[in-house]
């Protein structure tokens, strides 16, 4: 079994150090000379500051980059500086023990990262979580995700009628992203890179929400359709059953 056919998270089955090789190999080909640069400038600073685990994940990894992709760092351990890197980086980082927390409460963001992502630095606590998944078959929960649902919709609306339209898209963007998400949890499925989920959106029946994320990613919708596409995750969020799977 390879380290992205595990149902339930990263399987161990495979020597770690194994992983660790072949990981940093993808990164750099998956990479340009110049997004390589940004990861190494990125996993030296945050070396130097005592990271546990450094990891590219995000949507490089999956070879599936848009033109609003950033180039994604998960560090356990202190947020390296940004100062001096060209590329657009976005970094998520978090003390040892709040990583555990986020784990053991379903973080859908974490899972992903270990099941997808490529490990630049492990000084074992990437490891041990592996582990933990794998032997406590521990899913990313849908009710915490449904919260972050309602919270990105509510932010979105916000930006939206400010009339802020690059803002709003943005935001749209990312709240549209959530509520994917969560659909997909609750229904079984794992989410894979933004630019994947329509597609997995349409497997389901979303047809709408698949649309509206779409044109989200890949061209530029005007203030009409951020309002539909708003509306069609509100009435999604809205009508969420108390447990169970969804029906489109």
């Amino acid at each position: 079994m390879s380290s992205v056919e595990a149902v339930a998270g990263v399987p161990v089955q495979v020597p770690w150090g194994t992983r660790l090789r072949e990981d940093r190999r993808q990164a750099s080909a998956l990479q340009t000379p110049a997004q390589q640069e940004a990861t190494e400038t990125i996993l030296q600073r945050a070396l130097v500051v005592g990271a546990e685990a450094v990891v590219l994940t995000g949507s490089t990894v999956r070879a599936r980059r848009t033109a609003s992709s950033d180039l994604d760092f998960m560090v356990v351990g202190e947020r390296p500086g940004l100062g001096g890197v060209d590329e657009d980086v976005d970094v998520s980082a978090a003390s040892a023990e709040a990583f555990w927390r986020r784990l053991i409460a379903g973080d859908d963001y974490i899972q992903w990262t270990l099941r997808f992502g490529c490990i630049l630095h492990d000084d074992g606590i990437l490891l041990a979580a592996s582990r933990y998944i794998e032997e406590s078959g521990l899913s990313p929960s849908a009710e915490r995700k449904l919260i972050q649902a309602h919270r990105g919709l509510g932010l979105a609306r916000l930006v939206l009628e400010s009339g802020d339209i690059e803002a709003a898209r943005e935001q749209s963007r990312a709240a549209l992203t959530t509520v994917a998400r969560w659909l997909l949890i609750a229904n079984g499925v794992f989410p894979l890179a933004r630019d994947e989920l329509s597609d997995q959106l349409l497997a389901l029946g979303y047809f709408d929400l698949a649309a509206a994320l779409d044109r989200l990613i890949h061209v530029q919708p005007c203030l009409d359709e951020l309002h539909t596409g708003l509306e069609v995750g509100e009435k999604l969020v809205n009508t969420a059953p108390a447990y169970g799977k969804l029906s489109a």
